[in-house]
């Protein structure tokens, strides 16, 4: 009688264990991927180490994209930001036009950075660009 008792409760607190184990191999995937995020975020702004966030950044964005999976909000801005202060101008515009394109809600910011960033492009090409000589009319002195 009392084999039978041990056997039921022990056959019941197995059953229970898989049903745990089994349900929690169902949890669907979070909305975003974050990848380390967090971690580029802590590295720049706590550790002030900022050649930590462009390689924690840069495997987030290709992780995602190996995954086929979506960064949050933000991410592709805090990125194309982070290229445009070193100087790469193109690889920021791309990232700010990965962002308006993934959220369309941050249209109206990012057309505003795209376009200061190609004002400023053409200003600092008007400046650098050898001016060109008018010739001289009349008597040369």
């Amino acid at each position: 009688m009392l084999l039978i008792q041990f056997r039921r409760r022990t056959t019941t607190r197995f059953m229970g264990l898989m049903a745990v184990v089994m349900l929690s191999g169902c949890v669907p995937p979070g909305l975003y991927y974050w990848g380390d995020y967090e971690t580029s975020l802590f590295e720049r702004y706590v550790e002030n180490n900022p050649q930590h966030t462009d390689a924690y950044l840069t495997q987030t964005l290709l992780e995602a994209e190996r995954q086929h999976r979506k960064v949050p909000p933000g991410v592709y801005a805090d990125y194309g930001f982070l290229l445009y202060t070193r100087g790469d101008k193109a690889g920021a515009i791309e990232n700010f036009q990965k962002e308006r394109a993934l959220y369309p809600e941050s249209l109206a910011l990012m057309n505003k950075l795209i376009d200061r960033i190609q004002r400023k492009q053409k200003a600092a090409d008007v400046i650098s660009s050898p001016s060109v000589e008018q010739p001289v009319t009349g008597e040369q002195k």
